[in-house]
């Protein structure tokens, strides 16, 4: 239901940009963003899907990007479980892009009963905003909550 979600989000808003990252970070193309089947494809082919996370990395390459998509308007939804290798390069690579950013929201898939027994989880969530979105409703709900209804 990610992808669905990510391709929602695309089509709500004129001005979303959606990036994928593992070990590396990649724009998705508008126009995968339109059809779910080419949406699919492009991450498949992107070279992204199956690899490892490392969230500093792409944070890094997100916020030195010229121009810059992080700015005092945007609001950053990262949708990760926190798992990342370097977890002290994710942490610094985060509070960057906190500072270039209006606003920083995790969407955590992992079940919120789960996220006590993960450091990473507990670290990210102290430095901003985590919601749990591991089922369509708990997603629903967040999405209730970040835009105020």
């Amino acid at each position: 239901f990610a992808l669905r979600f990510i391709q929602s989000l695309n089509q709500v808003s004129e001005n979303a940009k959606v990036y994928l990252f593992s070990e590396d970070l990649a724009q998705a193309d508008a126009f995968a963003l339109e059809n779910m089947d080419k949406f699919r494809q492009f991450v498949k082919e992107s070279g992204l899907y199956g690899r490892g996370t490392d969230l500093g990395a792409a944070l890094e390459q997100l916020s030195s990007q010229k121009p810059t998509p992080l700015t005092a308007s945007t609001t950053l939804l990262i949708l990760s479980d926190t798992k990342t290798i370097d977890q002290n390069r994710a942490i610094a690579a985060l509070l960057k892009a906190k500072q270039l950013t209006g606003r920083v929201i995790w969407l955590n898939p992992l079940p919120k009963n789960k996220w006590r027994y993960l450091r990473s989880v507990q670290t990210m969530a102290a430095l901003c905003p985590m919601v749990p979105c591991s089922t369509l409703g708990e997603l629903a709900a967040a999405c209730r909550k970040l835009t105020g209804l």
